[in-house]
């Protein structure tokens, strides 16, 4: 993908001038239908996604048209916004948009669909601007190599975050081994993350081996053609006139991605000097920066011996740390590191100081770590090295700053929520091997349940959490529809961090868990993420060793004994085991010479509710057929269900017969019902027969009620489906022509860019960003 500003100082005036003359004339259509019809090479990805805007960019394998499709659902995309321009590279900018709001998209080649206009095709605009909303990042570094261990680690990621799906893609560099190129860009990040990409917003930094053909002075090789990024504070923070570093807001947290490749590290260069003047502009409540070369780690680097990461130690941490910087993320050393809090610690070695706390900053072991509130500086930093995204880990040591090491292939996931940060690694098998949490002031921090468990509906949960501040006495509450509503689980209880909970009889995907200070509702933590409630309750309707009627007579019944509403009052009963010849029955049936072919069991039992699955267990000898109101169950050796058909074949002493339930026709019915069950002997003279039975259901689950109670707000921003909080007008026609927000586009085709019609931001409040540089950041 072109760089909008080298798009156009590359074109040639002719190339455009024939564009738009063939645009003006129609004749793009005929010109389109007479070359062989393009196909995705990469793509639909999304770019630069703010409050208000977002950026969809795909390649084909031929020129093309392009143009996306957008709306407030996937069967109503009715606002168009054309790329400009015949070429295979497009790129489209939606403009106007409401923030937090989820949409859904699609792009279409020469006016045929090519990706979207479905569920997956998705994106969610950021909240505004210091808004204190849920945010979830994944953080991924070195995983460019396009083989087993990166899908591992993907796949292991995803599944943890299930519908909770990050809104944003923080990679650390080295995505595309070994040198970058175009086409190991297609191969190596591209294709494997595809459907990470289509709705989870990618926030990139130059790696070295994207170095190796990629030059950050000019902005030219394929890592600068495969990014859109912003150069002008296009989606807020200082603008860098530079690709190669940038920052940017979303919600309350301020990001800066810096070059620590091929940019000049040297305090007095343009690098650093923007980096101190963003910081003061910023008044954001949190600020995470990343870049390629950690400054600490003992992984496959080490941050003591080689230039880039010392530079950037000496030169760029003093400036950040100053700035008030809460967490710096890297990759480059192969391996998963995470920090004690530290500050201050810029020398060569590195030496074990500068660490501010030597807790574990685990919510479930000593912790949270805690920082005042207001950006104060050298107050304490996370380092972080997520460098395991797929390529061969390794350690050399333990950094003396390292809380923490694991040279395992894996990755992170970052939630932010108010004044609370949680990291997570998640190794490629799944576990989650670490977890830190910063808080800012008092807080509570939920780590359980927080995202991606499963509870047995009717079972008990453990909430669990930890407490910054003095709180004595807690509210705990629940919600099973991600927030809408919320019911009170227990009003007022001793904050000891932990309560259990009767999981309600429900089936959800997006259940939370709310604990608050009772004297101080504004001081809470609610889960991160959803977790799931599912297989509802088990039901033993019959177990080992009940009580059964019997009929052990030489009598044929018919069928009218097996039948619902059989009048067996008169027959005998006893506990199972049922039977004789083996001398281990609890009850003994009658015994004679020759040996009857059949033996007759009933019971009545009570279901009190509906049940999605059932499961027959049947200890017999040498036979047997099971009925549930007269509808056959399960049978095992039996060929002929009449009273004087023997069993098929002789069978071992007290077999067991296990096998799901058929519930199509269901047998069962709320309330009383009638389970018939016939044994066999093989023949006249077999020695012995035996019975015991045991079934189990597994009863309905109800769906969660909406109770109308506390609300989050009405936005959709977690999963794949649902509605947006409305107010956008889109109404479609074209890019100029919707109604509301007035949906903009800029796009580029080939070689070209033009604007669109949105208003953009004005060159006098750049100037102005520019001269912050005198201003004490406030926060």
């Amino acid at each position: 993908m072109r760089r909008p500003v080298a798009l156009v100082r590359r074109a040639s005036s002719q190339g455009l001038a024939l564009a738009l003359g063939l645009a003006a004339l129609g004749l793009l259509p005929q010109v389109a239908a007479e070359a062989a019809a393009a196909t995705l090479e990469r793509g639909p990805y999304l770019h630069q996604t703010g409050p208000s805007s977002t950026i969809v960019v795909w390649r084909t394998d031929a020129a093309s048209t392009g143009e996306v499709r957008l709306g407030l659902s996937p069967d109503a995309l009715d606002v168009p916004v054309a790329a400009v321009g015949v070429g295979p590279q497009h790129m489209v900018k939606l403009s106007g948009l409401t923030p937090a709001t989820r949409y859904y998209y699609a792009v279409f080649g020469d006016g045929e669909l090519m990706a979207g206009g479905d569920a997956l095709h998705t994106f969610v605009t950021a909240p505004a601007v210091g808004a204190r909303s849920k945010i979830r990042a994944w953080v991924v570094g070195d995983s460019g190599t396009g083989d087993a261990p990166q899908l591992a680690v993907r796949d292991a990621a995803l599944a943890h975050v299930g519908r909770y799906r990050p809104q944003l893609f923080l990679h650390m560099g080295d995505m595309a081994y070994g040198d970058g190129t175009d086409a190991e860009f297609t191969a190596n990040f591209f294709a494997p993350y595809a459907e990470v990409l289509r709705d989870v917003t990618i926030w990139p930094t130059l790696g070295n081996h994207e170095g190796h053909s990629a030059a950050s002075a000019t902005q030219s090789g394929p890592y600068y053609d495969s990014y859109v990024l912003p150069i002008a504070g296009d989606v807020g923070g200082l603008p860098s006139g530079t690709e190669a570093y940038y920052s940017f807001d979303h919600g309350n947290v301020h990001f800066i991605v810096l070059d620590s490749h091929d940019s000049s590290r040297a305090p007095d260069g343009a690098m650093l000097q923007w980096l101190g003047i963003d910081l003061q502009s910023t008044t954001q409540e949190w600020i995470i920066a990343f870049w390629h070369h950690p400054p600490y780690t003992k992984g496959t680097h080490d941050s003591d011996v080689e230039l880039a990461h010392v530079e950037m130690r000496e030169n760029a941490l003093p400036i950040l740390e100053a700035g008030g910087v809460d967490l710096v993320l890297g990759g480059h050393s192969h391996i998963y590191e995470r920090s004690y809090l530290v500050t201050g610690a810029y020398d060569t070695p590195t030496p074990a100081m500068g660490i501010l706390s030597l807790s574990d900053g685990r919510p479930a072991g000593d912790g949270p770590y805690v920082k005042q509130p207001g950006g104060l500086g050298h107050a304490g930093s996370l380092y972080v090295v997520a460098g395991h995204g797929g390529a061969a880990t390794g350690q050399s040591a333990e950094h003396p700053l390292m809380f923490f090491s694991e040279p395992e292939n894996g990755s992170c996931v970052l939630d932010v929520h108010e004044n609370r940060l949680t990291l997570i690694n998640i190794r490629a098998d799944g576990e989650v091997t670490d977890h830190v949490a910063l808080v800012k002031g008092e807080g509570i921090e939920i780590y359980h349940p927080n995202g991606g468990e499963q509870l047995a509906a009717g079972g008990a949960a453990e909430i669990l959490w930890a407490t910054v501040g003095e709180v004595p006495e807690v509210r705990v509450e629940y919600s099973l529809d991600d927030g809408v509503s919320w019911k009170t689980i227990v009003d007022a209880t001793p904050n000891t961090g932990a309560y259990t909970w009767e999981v309600p009889l429900v089936e959800t995907e997006t259940g939370l868990v709310r604990v608050s200070s009772t004297e101080n509702a504004a001081l809470a933590d609610e889960s991160n993420a959803g977790f799931v409630t599912g297989g509802g309750p088990s039901l033993d309707l019959i177990d080992w060793g009940a009580t059964w009627s019997y009929h052990d007579q030489g009598v044929d019944l018919g069928v009218g004994w097996r039948q619902p509403g059989f009048d067996f009052s008169g027959w005998p009963s006893g506990d199972a085991e049922l039977g004789y010849g083996d001398g281990d029955e609890a009850t003994v049936l009658e015994d004679v010479d020759p040996k009857r072919p059949s033996a007759y069991f009933l019971k009545t039992v009570d279901l009190p509710a509906p049940i999605t699955a059932a499961e027959l267990q049947l200890r017999y000898d040498d036979g047997a057929a099971v009925w549930v109101n007269g509808q056959l169950v399960g049978s095992v050796n039996v060929d002929g269900l009449d009273y004087g058909a023997w069993a098929s074949v002789q069978s071992e002493d007290n077999a067991l017969y296990v096998a799901p339930v058929s519930l199509d026709p269901n047998p069962f019915v709320v309330g009383k019902n009638a389970v018939a069950v016939m044994v066999k002997q093989v023949n006249e003279t077999s020695s012995d027969l035996s019975f015991d039975l045991k079934l189990t259901v597994t009863e309905v689950l109800q769906e969660p009620e909406t109770t109308g109670g506390e609300t989050t707000g009405g936005t959709d921003v977690t999963g794949t489906g649902g509605s947006s909080s409305g107010g956008t007008g889109l109404t479609g026609g074209s890019a100029t022509a919707t109604t509301g927000t007035g949906i903009d586009g800029e796009g580029s085709g080939c070689a070209c860019r033009v604007d669109g019609e949105a208003p953009r931001r004005a060159p006098a409040v750049l100037v102005a960003l520019w001269g912050l540089a005198a201003l004490r950041r406030r926060r």
